[in-house]
């Protein structure tokens, strides 16, 4: 009697579970919209809100709203390691697709009352908060910061 390889075994159930693995995408399911507010006031700077939890394995849209008249910027820091991005989408206001940015990103400018979209999954967490911040010169010193945990 002839032994069949465990490679082929292996080989055979890859074969009829592929298809199953790829319906079981979770950068495209369920994904959670997180507004975040950019802009100043007379108090300063600022990001709203100012702290975020998210969880690992979970897919998410920050829309990045810059409601002032200057630009501003969403630098990740730490939090840039702990995370996939599947991709960052900028449109106009009747929402034509303007770009699609994909690969490792960590750090979007967005213009004067403008909106951009950045789809991420995070995939590591943090013992403890780290900081996102807007590295413009003179932004983060006026308060544009925010903590964030990956839970």
């Amino acid at each position: 009697m002839k032994l069949i390889s465990p490679i082929y075994y292996a080989a055979v159930a890859f074969a009829l579970t592929g298809p199953a693995l790829a319906d079981g995408d979770l950068s495209r399911a369920n994904v959670i919209d997180v507004t975040i507010e950019m802009g100043s006031n007379d108090d300063g700077m600022y990001l709203k809100p100012d702290s975020f939890e998210f969880v690992t394995g979970q897919a998410y849209k920050l829309i990045l709203t810059n409601v002032d008249e200057i630009k501003h910027e969403l630098a990740l820091n730490e939090m840039g390691e702990r995370i996939f991005t599947r991709k960052v989408e900028v449109a106009d206001v009747d929402g034509n697709l303007f770009a699609e940015i994909k690969g490792t990103i960590r750090e979007v400018e967005v213009g004067p009352g403008k909106v951009v979209e950045w789809f991420i999954v995070p995939v590591q967490n943090t013992e403890e908060p780290v900081e996102i911040t807007c590295e413009i010169p003179g932004h983060l010193e006026a308060g544009m910061r925010a903590s964030v945990m990956i839970n």
